[in-house]
């Protein structure tokens, strides 16, 4: 199987490099790079990601476009921003029965998902995604990870399935995309406001009620924007909301780190996974019903205080429990 991961960055690389584990996988890694593309094919390394790692003997990157048209699968693994830009580029290259894997997160304007506008762009429906708990890092030591496709069609899970055989990457399934692409935006939120909590509080106690209520308002907004409730015990659900909301290796628990010891600065804009988490949060904030609202009460907090309508991010307790 020709396997093709369209961006050389953190993930991509990470899971390129797994996927090759699979000798019946035929993967390259593409990039425009031409010194990242030389370094990976003669030393097995790409220190910009991963300094102290050494990738498969079998994992190999082009920046010519011409491989793309040999690939039977691939995986995009690009900045939300510049994924469409990157297909309209690529489109004549692409088999015209190629299986398109999402592996980026974000929305569009509109609360559009990745997975709808590149359907959109090349006229296809071949399109699934793969989203879950899975630090990038922790992929690249071969630890076992779990992650949730969201397909259509019976083919296209049996190819995911059968090309992380024998791999470290295991998969749970559901056919609500949506709700998986969702999933992927909305724990990133609660993943801030956990980090402000364990930076204020310090207690475990009060961790997880926040945690049990982030659960639960992740649910609302989940089935308010067309998921289905039932993605979020997935690993993409669940799973995802934990790891990023638990563990310092996450960009948006440490953010929501340094909101709550007060060393969140008023240049904010210039920060990109600042910038992010904000823009996720005025989406959401525009996109969902003024009645959905009041039973969100964690992220108005979030919402209100990016907004510069609240100096401090502070909760009171006996708001959430009534």
């Amino acid at each position: 199987m020709n396997i093709l991961v369209l961006g050389a960055g953190t993930f991509g690389t990470a899971i390129a490099n797994e996927l090759s584990v699979n000798t019946e996988n035929k993967v390259t890694l593409f990039s425009r790079n031409q010194e990242k593309v030389q370094e990976i094919n003669e030393f097995q390394t790409n220190k910009s990601c991963f300094p102290n790692k050494h990738l498969t003997k079998y994992l190999k990157a082009s920046s010519d476009k011409e491989f793309i048209r040999d690939a039977d699968i691939v995986f995009i693994a690009l900045p939300s921003s510049f994924i469409i830009e990157n297909f309209i580029a690529l489109k004549s290259f692409f088999k015209d029965d190629a299986l398109f894997v999402n592996l980026s997160k974000g929305l569009f304007e509109g609360g559009g998902t990745i997975v709808e506008s590149v359907k959109k762009e090349l006229d296809t429906e071949n399109v699934v995604t793969l989203k879950g708990p899975s630090f990038a890092v922790e992929v690249m030591e071969h630890a076992d990870t779990l992650l949730t496709l969201g397909y259509t069609t019976k083919q296209q899970y049996e190819t995911v399935n059968k090309i992380v055989k024998n791999t470290a990457l295991h998969i749970d399934c559901t056919t609500d995309i949506r709700g998986v692409e969702l999933l992927s935006v909305l724990k990133n939120i609660y993943a801030v406001v956990l980090g402000v909590v364990d930076a204020k509080y310090n207690s475990p106690n009060t961790r997880f009620m926040i945690l049990t209520k982030a659960f639960s308002e992740v649910r609302v907004l989940l089935r308010s924007l067309g998921g289905s409730g039932d993605t979020l015990f997935l690993a993409c659900g669940f799973g995802d909301l934990c790891l990023t909301s638990l563990n310092d290796l996450s960009r948006n628990r440490t953010l929501g780190l340094l909101i709550g010891k007060g060393f969140f600065s008023a240049d904010y804009k210039s920060n990109a996974v600042i910038l992010e988490g904000l823009n996720a949060v005025e989406m959401l904030h525009d996109l969902i019903e003024e009645d959905v609202t009041k039973e969100l009460p964690l992220f108005n907090k979030l919402y209100n205080f990016f907004a510069n309508k609240e100096r401090e991010l502070e909760f009171k307790f006996n708001e959430l429990v009534d």
